[in-house]
């Protein structure tokens, strides 16, 4: 056996990944949300039509569809093949979250433990505990259980594994190994633009590495911008601009200070939604980590201090970078996955810090024991607002797959068209929106239900009465579509008589029933059908 594995301190690296791996186990009982519904209906549809893999290379040579600038050919690449590989089984394709979270979690207690070898520092408990502190943060939850948001998660995991290969010393390793790192990184734009940071990050740790770097990890840095120039140039042609990938807000500011103070300000409201479930908890976190960090602080010194600053200063730049391009941050809680990689050096940093010196002085044992009991409370009251956020998480998910289950009976007992409001989001959940024909649609349903279940949401009734005034309700009758590709939408949109849904009903999320509307006259005119509708609205429980 080697010697590694025989040491108790490679075992104690496995333990933040077993006990992350339990809190995240339900969630294999989880459901469908949000994106997750187009996407797997796009995989299923494409499937049935022979087109899955030719539809799926085109996207490295073409930009995702949507209003934003999103170029990830590797997403979804990885979507087809989850198909491929788990059909429309919701476990298959949550496992692939699960796995990648167990090993970006493992990632950094063993980054941890190599980079505090070139001090001969001591990491038998700061690496377990960095691990831990990562795996179970509440804030990067939504990275793990919304299988949609798997990009955050990938473009970590070969950040981080490129990180883990180039801190080995490379002087008699083979020159191969260079080519590690920019690769690496090829891998991770396919899934998020966000990785083009990963330059920048490596040549912080680079200038601060506390030994004289090999020419090899020169040229491995070295590489990683030639590859990070060559991908923003591919933005360049395929968008016109190299940096924007989100639609910016209408009226918003292109200053970049103005961009990142109210990006900043929306921080507040953005926790304050995301553990709304536990009261005392969050705010015992943050203070907890707050105090860790001021102590960690002002305690590390010594070689250590600027490989932490570069650590640290990776993972503040990365938060900034995404902040100025997201623009803000959701006052529903939503977009804890842009936190995950910010998160993973930062806890990193954290594990570096912690470290334990050969022959450490009085002041600086006793700051490292005060260190470790503060980030312990924070890692306790962290534990407790991720589950009670999970809960509300799996409870949402619930509700979902209770909508799809209540299409069926509804259909079959409401003859004619069926106008039905869904819930946007519950909590943090993202629920249906960019789902609605996912909802009604195969491989969800048995048989497609969309010529009699059309999903709305609250946002879009103004828009669903201005198709039906121009026939939809009697194009969905005659096309009967079965898949919600470009073909099928454009066959519902050609012009026809103004028919309106004999029913209007909407999913009450505290009942967990889909609740009937009083429906507007069928002969009634477009206006007044609208102001009908509206006053129905405000009867529904859609969170």
């Amino acid at each position: 056996m080697p010697e590694i594995l025989r040491e108790r301190s490679f075992w104690l690296l496995w333990l933040p990944v077993v006990v992350v791996a339990a809190f995240y186990a339900p969630g294999f009982d989880g459901f469908w949300h949000g994106d997750d519904l187009p996407n797997l209906h796009r995989a299923y549809s494409q499937s049935q039509q022979g087109t899955l893999w030719p539809e799926t290379f085109r996207q490295f040579a073409e930009p995702v569809p949507s209003q934003g600038a999103f170029y990830r050919p590797m997403m979804m690449f990885s979507l087809a093949l989850n198909f491929v590989l788990a059909g429309a089984h919701y476990a298959g394709w949550y496992a692939v979250n699960f796995s990648v979270h167990l090993l970006n979690t493992l990632l950094v207690a063993l980054i941890v433990t190599r980079l505090t070898k070139t001090f001969k520092s001591d990491a038998t408990v700061a690496a377990p505990l960095a691990a831990l502190l990562f795996g179970l943060c509440p804030a990067i939850a939504e990275g793990v259980y919304w299988v949609s948001a798997r990009s955050d998660g990938w473009v970590t995991l070969f950040s981080l594994t490129g990180l883990y290969v180039w801190a080995f010393d490379q002087r008699d390793a083979s020159r191969r190994s260079a080519f590690t790192l920019p690769l690496l990184l090829i891998l991770a734009l396919g899934f998020k633009e966000s990785a083009a940071v990963l330059p920048l990050q490596m040549a912080l740790v680079a200038i601060a590495w506390p030994v004289q770097l090999s020419r090899t990890q020169r040229w491995a840095v070295f590489a990683t911008f030639v590859v990070a120039a060559l991908f923003l140039a591919w933005r360049t042609f395929l968008f016109g601009n190299a940096w924007y990938v989100y639609t910016p807000a209408s009226g918003a500011s292109s200053a970049l200070h103005s961009k990142l103070w109210a990006a900043g300000q929306s921080l507040g409201p953005w926790w304050t939604a995301q553990a709304r479930s536990t009261a005392f908890f969050p705010i015992a976190y943050l203070a907890c980590c707050a105090g860790a960090l001021l102590m960690l602080g002002v305690s590390t010194w010594g070689p250590r201090f600027r490989l932490v600053l570069a650590l640290a200063c990776a993972s503040g730049g990365l938060a900034v970078a995404t902040l100025l391009n997201v623009g803000s941050m959701s006052s529903n809680g939503e977009g804890g996955r842009l936190g995950y990689g910010p998160i993973a050096w930062l806890a990193i940093a954290i594990g570096v810090s912690l470290s334990r010196e050969q022959s450490p002085s009085l002041r600086s044992a006793r700051f490292q024991l005060a260190c470790t009991a503060c980030l312990t409370i924070a890692l306790l009251t962290g534990c407790a607002t991720l589950w009670g956020q999970l809960r509300g998480v799996w409870d949402a998910q619930r509700g979902m797959r209770m909508i799809t289950q209540s299409v069926v009976p509804w259909a079959e007992s409401h003859p004619g068209l069926t106008m039905l409001l869904v819930p946007d989001s519950d909590g943090v959940v993202v629920m249906a929106r960019n789902a609605q024909a996912g909802l009604v649609l195969e491989p969800i349903q048995t048989q497609p239900y969309l010529h009699r279940v059309l999903p709305t949401l609250s946002t879009e009734v103004q828009l669903r009465q201005e198709q039906f005034c121009q026939g939809m309700a009697q194009r969905l009758e005659i096309v009967r579509p079965r898949f919600a590709g470009a073909r099928e939408l454009a066959a519902l949109a050609e012009r026809a008589e103004t028919v309106w849904p004999r029913h209007v009903a909407c999913w009450s999320l505290s009942q967990r029933k889909i609740i009937p509307l009083l429906a507007p006259p069928l002969d009634a005119t477009c206006d007044a059908w609208l102001s009908s509708i509206r006053a129905e609205v405000d009867k529904c429980d859609l969170g």
